[in-house]
Order: structure tokens, then sequence, then C-alpha cells
């Protein structure tokens, strides 16, 4: 199940109903996982002061995933979504930091349970 994170001083009235259901294409084409197997959580109107401007928007994020991810794949990964996030919110791929993290199956439950499979 991977998840992304993804916080943001943009007003939640800015953010379009439809930008979850948006991204979930640009996540399989980078993490190369079914889109039923997605959770994108966005948090919106943060507190957020990048390279000391708090008005400019801007997005920090984070991605966690067992497997699919690593150093040739997250170069991927980064640059879709930059341009996702250019296009769709007009945030500058400068105010946009992500994190990526690769998962170990014992570190990630659902449905009260560690994951098998």
């Amino acid at each position: 199940m991977p998840c992304l994170n993804i916080f943001t001083n943009i007003a939640k009235s800015q953010i379009p109903q439809n930008l979850v259901s948006k991204i979930i294409p640009v996540l399989v084409k980078g993490v190369k996982k079914p889109p039923e197997k997605f959770i994108c959580v966005v948090n919106a109107d943060c507190f957020l002061n990048m390279k000391e401007d708090s008005a400019t928007p801007g997005i920090v994020a984070t991605l966690e995933s067992i497997g699919h991810l690593g150093p040739e794949e997250n170069d991927i990964i980064v640059k879709e979504l930059a341009k996702f996030f250019e296009t769709e919110l007009g945030v500058q791929p400068s105010r946009f930091f992500l994190t990526l993290y690769d998962l170990e199956k014992h570190n990630v439950a659902i449905n009260a349970s560690t994951v098998k499979a």
C-alpha cells in the first residue's frame, strides 16, 4: 500500500476536489503498483515556511512504499510529481520537497495486521 502524504500551505478551497483521483495515475506510473493499492492524503492550509517564505505556495510530501522505490525510480517519481503539482496547483518545482521511504512489510499494517504479502 504506497501512501503519499501531502502537506501544503495552499487553502483547501483552492485545491480541486478531484486532485487525489488525478494524482493516482501519476503514482501508478512511477511506483508501478495497481491504482487500488494507493493511499493519498492532502493536508491543506498548513503553516509552511520554505526558503524563508511562507506566502508562496509550497508542498512538503512523503511517499512510502513496500518496494518499487530506488535511485532510478525515485528520480522518475519526483519529476512526475513536480510536473503534476506545477500544472495542477501552480507549485514551482523549487517549492516542492519530497522524501521517499522504502518500507519493510513488518513495518506496515492494515486491517489490524502487518502486511504479509
